[in-house]
């Protein structure tokens, strides 16, 4: 074995207080760090509890969709129900209006520009992944894994970082900040028909509606701009349109 030199053992000697440090100080960290399912538990606590999510079937929420760079603003009135029923009305003055929808495994959309189109591939999987209702609550039935990433700082927040990964498709990055428990970021990969592209939604202004709190601004940066996703209301447990979530005629005439 070759000796050390009478400089690495002075070295050694030094540096040796502040390893032993900075490895207590690595261990406390990992010790004080909750696990990502504690994480996610929290939130749904913190949130109003478990009880009080299974106690809501249905949703109706009406909001407005702001891109500042190009001057546009949509209405968007949407209802979702259990298990993953949407059906969506998006209207703009310019664009007209726009219908999208999923309905059991088909995934729809129609518009004067595009007509009826029924969803496949990718985009489809990726639509009845998130169509599920209130998926990030019931976290456990649709990821298949949730690891603790590490510390991030969101907006001058600390935040820990979570990787909910599902079955199939990408890993969702989620921040929840350490003091109050709320998600404030999600990072995701949207399927288009331009391709795959990273989105970060900042979720804020949350507010207590039928027993449990839910962001009513999102503000997401998508190819270098930001939209501002604002909820004007919303009700739950409402007696929907009879009808609201079956496939339109010219959807049901696709499939023939």
């Amino acid at each position: 074995m070759k000796h050390l030199s009478s400089r690495r053992v002075a070295w050694l000697v030094i540096a040796l207080p502040a390893l032993i440090v900075a490895a207590v100080h690595g261990e406390a960290m990992a010790e004080k760090a909750p696990t990502a399912e504690k994480i996610l538990d929290r939130f749904v606590e913190v949130t109003g509890g478990m009880k009080a999510y299974d106690a809501i079937e249905n949703r109706k929420t009406i909001a407005s969709l702001s891109i500042s760079a190009q001057g546009m603003t949509f209405n968007i009135t949407m209802w979702s129900a259990r298990p993953n029923q949407v059906y969506s009305i998006i209207e703009n003055d310019m664009i007209g209006k726009m219908e999208k929808g999923v309905s059991g495994d088909v995934v729809w959309e129609k518009s004067i520009m595009t007509g009826p189109i029924i969803k496949s591939g990718v985009e489809r999987e990726a639509s009845l992944r998130d169509s599920a209702f209130e998926r990030y609550v019931y976290w456990r039935d649709s990821f298949e894994t949730a690891e603790l990433e590490g510390e991030a700082e969101v907006s001058g927040i600390d935040c820990w970082l979570v990787v909910l990964t599902p079955e199939t498709g990408d890993p969702m990055n989620m921040y929840f900040e350490k003091e109050s428990g709320l998600l404030n970021r999600v990072d995701t990969v949207t399927e288009t028909e331009m391709g795959r592209i990273p989105v970060e939604a900042y979720l804020t202004d949350y507010r207590e509606q039928d027993g449990i709190m839910l962001s009513f601004k999102t503000i997401i940066k998508m190819l270098g701009q930001e939209r501002v996703f604002a909820t004007t209301s919303i009700e739950q447990n409402i007696d929907l349109p009879d009808g609201i979530f079956d496939l339109p005629d010219d959807i049901k005439a696709l499939q023939e």
